[in-house]
Formats: C-alpha cells, sequence, structure tokens
C-alpha cells in the first residue's frame, strides 16, 4: 500500500478537494504519486489548439446552425473572438 492511499478527502485542502471533484480521489492519487512534490501547470485549452483548427471548428459549428453567442460560450471566447475566427 502507498502512502498516497492513506490520503482521505478530509486531508486537502478546500483547493486540493476541488481538483479531487474533477478528477476523483483514485486519480489524484496517483498524480500524488507521480508528480507529488512537484509544480504542476496545467495550461488552457485555448493555448494548445492551433487557430486553424479552431476556426475549422467554429465554420463547421455555424454551418450547423449555432449561433456566435453559443459558440463563444461553449468555447469560453467572446463573440468578437468567434467572429474574427469566421474571417480566417
Amino acid at each position: 500500500m502507498a502512502m498516497s492511499d492513506l490520503v482521505q478527502l478530509h486531508h486537502l485542502n478546500e483547493e486540493q478537494q476541488a481538483v479531487v471533484d474533477v478528477i476523483g480521489i483514485d486519480n489524484y492519487r496517483a498524480l500524488m504519486d507521480v508528480y507529488g512534490g512537484d509544480r504542476l501547470w496545467i495550461p488552457k485549452a485555448k493555448s494548445l489548439v492551433p487557430a486553424p483548427e479552431l476556426a475549422d471548428h467554429v465554420r463547421c459549428r455555424k454551418q450547423k446552425g449555432d449561433s456566435i453567442e453559443q459558440i463563444a460560450r461553449d468555447l469560453q471566447l467572446t463573440a468578437s473572438d468567434v467572429r474574427k475566427l469566421l474571417t480566417k
């Protein structure tokens, strides 16, 4: 049994518990086993998806009838950003 197996939800601070709410306690323990003690940075999705791929996705959604506002909400972008992507 690993030390991480002894970790319970009440041992974690509020921020750590928020991560557990997203990924589950078993996955959190696995992260502790592999990355425990390290600083881990998780990028925002929009910094990883290349603009041409994002523009293609936006155009496809628009062609399917989604509004600019709905696309913007779903992708956590501004309506202005969505309009710009439609012109690329």
